[in-house]
């Protein structure tokens, strides 16, 4: 190997560090916001019982599993949300009487649908991407079932 062989080697190496390191940070900010949707979406649908939907806070929890590990796997971590902490979707689902449920639990799978369409655009490792599609898939069908064509009267 020559040695212009060797140095534009190292350039590319050397310019792929900062893109790689780069992708990582915008991959575990993305995650990071992904979990913390999660987190309240699963205090929102704790004890609400939603006909079709099984439990839906117990789908979420396992989201949360799924999502902490892609970012374990960075090797970062990020705190627990609080009730506190619920953002506007999810305590409207957490605070809706009865004849309200459906319709706040639309109005949060939508509002997480936006956010994980978002979050499929700016992921770059493969493996994250998968696992962030995969739930983008969940929440879709549970909207779909939410929705006034499927749900029971």
């Amino acid at each position: 190997m020559r040695r212009r062989d060797l140095f534009a080697a190292a350039l590319v190496a050397g310019l792929a560090a900062p893109a790689a390191a780069r992708g990582q940070d915008r991959d575990s900010a993305i995650l990071r916001t992904l979990i913390a949707r999660e987190e309240v979406a699963v205090l929102a649908y704790r004890g609400v019982d939603l006909p079709g939907l099984g439990d839906p806070a117990a789908q979420d929890e396992a989201h949360v599993k799924a999502l902490r590990t892609e970012l374990q796997a960075l090797k970062l971590d990020t705190p627990r949300i609080a009730a506190d902490d619920l953002d506007p979707a999810a305590r409207r689902l957490s605070e809706a009487p009865e004849d309200e449920r459906r319709a706040a639990a639309l109005a949060l799978e939508t509002d997480l649908l936006a956010e994980y369409r978002e979050a499929v655009l700016g992921i770059t490792e493969p493996a994250i991407l998968q696992a962030v599609a995969t739930i983008l898939a969940c929440h879709a069908q549970r909207r779909a079932l939410l929705s006034a064509a499927s749900y029971p009267p």
